[in-house]
């Protein structure tokens, strides 16, 4: 663990930014960059957090993925009542939840882990615990593993410019039953890229008692240090704008992979995805389209462009409406939490 994450004021900041207190969107930058009226800005603002089209602002943590290189994704058979939800709510290692129905399963969770051991340690405390059934009254759960050092795509942003395209095409764009006009949309591509926020040093400083420069300082060397990224905004379901559906991808390259790498590199419709040795699937990928229809013109696009170098493919079409909500800063604010209370109880020894 770096240093900067045995400090006990980085990781106070790290608890606060990393849920985003002290993060704000930035209405004059905004006013000034669209050359409208604050308060016209700020009411547009206001409907895209009040439709729940995008989160307020936070830091991402993305030491996230040093702590736990391990991604899990696993289809498993769980009872469908509130304790399970609560389960998969409060769980410091479930990313996202969906209800499918895949073969004898109904259920496809995202987890991150530390490793294959403390993977096998969770499972005997879920089980023990009775968050999940004995295994005699349950299928076994068929799970694949895939290292966070393979992630080859992360840009949860990207969706926005297939949106912006077809707001282009159509000049028409509803989301969560609300209208977007084009200086809402302008607004709504600036904070999921990150611009337009702004850190209030000063609400920091006074709550944990230090000088301003003090938090930019610290604020820094987090950045420099890969612990966080710039701020923005994200979907309430990730990298999944409302009224969109998410495919979960495994995909096998049987020729030309360079050049395929760099086409999902480039696609906006793959906000992330990794390499992967799954069987004869060598990617793992999330991708994010308007309707069905739209991933299959996607998927004939590929096929004539890559002619006869892709070959078996898997997927599971997972709509907003098969989500669990869950807080996507859960699992980094249950890290920050951790490392707090291993650093109290290494200054008590």
């Amino acid at each position: 663990m770096t240093e900067l994450l045995e400090d006990e004021l980085n990781l106070k900041i790290l608890e606060s930014i990393c849920t985003g207190e002290g993060v704000e969107v930035n209405i004059s930058h905004l006013a000034k960059t669209l050359d409208r009226h604050r308060n016209t800005i700020k009411s547009q603002i206001n409907a895209l957090f009040s439709h729940n089209i995008i989160n307020k602002p936070v830091y991402p943590f993305s030491w996230l993925y040093h702590e736990y290189p391990m991604l899990a994704i696993a289809r498993a058979e769980l009872p469908r009542n509130n304790d399970t939800e609560s389960w998969f709510k409060s769980d410091e290692h479930i990313f996202a939840a969906f209800h499918v129905r895949d073969e004898e399963y109904n259920t496809l969770l995202i987890e991150f882990h530390k490793d294959i051991h403390a993977y096998g340690q969770w499972k005997k405390e879920i089980v023990n615990t009775n968050k999940i059934p004995q295994r005699d009254r349950r299928n076994s759960a068929h799970v694949l593993v895939f290292s966070n050092k393979d992630i080859i795509k992360n840009k949860p942003y990207s969706p926005i410019f297939i949106m912006e395209k077809k707001f282009k095409e159509t000049g028409k764009l509803s989301l969560n039953e609300y209208n977007i006009n084009n200086l809402c949309f302008n607004i709504l591509k600036m904070l999921v890229q990150g611009d337009g926020i702004r850190t209030n040093e000063n609400m920091l400083a006074q709550k944990l008692d230090v000088h301003r420069k003090t938090i930019e300082r610290r604020l820094r060397s987090l950045k420099e240090a890969g612990i966080i990224s710039d701020p923005a905004c994200r979907f309430p379901n990730f990298f999944v704008p409302p009224d969109q559906i998410l495919v979960y991808y495994l995909m096998e390259v049987k020729r030309t992979k360079s050049k395929i790498l760099k086409a999902i590199e480039n696609d906006d419709h793959i906000p992330m995805a990794w390499e992967a040795g799954i069987g004869r699937y060598n990617f793992l990928l999330f991708g994010v389209f308007p309707s069905v229809e739209d991933h299959f013109d996607w998927e004939d696009k590929y096929d004539h462009r890559f002619k006869e170098c892709i070959g078996a493919m898997k997927k599971i079409y997972l709509s907003p409406r098969m989500a669990t909500h869950i807080d996507q800063q859960k699992i980094s604010h249950g890290i920050i939490k951790n490392m707090k209370k291993k650093n109290e109880k290494g200054s008590d020894e």
